[in-house]
């Protein structure tokens, strides 16, 4: 568990950094380019922490999502089960966090006329970019607070 952890602190490290150097930045290819880096330092940091979690329960294998975690895992621990809540809420950070990142892996569907459509109404009415630096924090918290958690325990 032990480089599990240094990993997870190491990424949100990364992608804090990426996200102050983007507050700082002019242009909005560089901004774009800096929150997209980030956001793919926390879903590794994500990706990282749940391995830690893994260890805990007693998994030694590498986990890539919190379904396979679950799955895999001799004893599902509170940590997990708060994170299955977080995930199954379609309105959560956690939802918001992944989609992002899922989307961003991928080109904008293109219709007729080289108009990117979306499929998402709420989508369309939307005019700003998600926050990135919240689901930082969020994720930051998160971790944090399951840690310290498990300390007190």
């Amino acid at each position: 568990m032990s480089q599990w952890l240094g990993f997870t602190n190491q990424k949100l490290y990364q992608a804090r950094l990426l996200l102050d150097q983007a507050d700082q930045s002019r242009g909005k290819a560089l901004v774009d380019a800096l929150n997209e880096s980030a956001l793919y330092q926390m879903y590794d940091a994500w990706v990282s922490y749940l391995n830690e979690l893994a260890g805990m329960a007693g998994y030694r294998k590498p986990v890539a999502t919190l379904e396979n975690l679950l799955e895999v895992t001799p004893l599902v621990t509170g940590e997990m089960t708060e994170l299955r809540v977080l995930r199954a809420d379609s309105y959560s950070w956690l939802v918001g966090f992944l989609s992002q990142v899922s989307a961003q892996a991928q080109p904008e569907p293109v219709g007729q006329g080289g108009v990117v459509q979306s499929g998402n109404l709420i989508a369309v009415a939307e005019t700003s970019k998600p926050d990135v630096r919240e689901w930082w924090q969020a994720l930051s918290e998160l971790i944090d607070s399951q840690r310290q958690n498990r300390q007190e325990s």
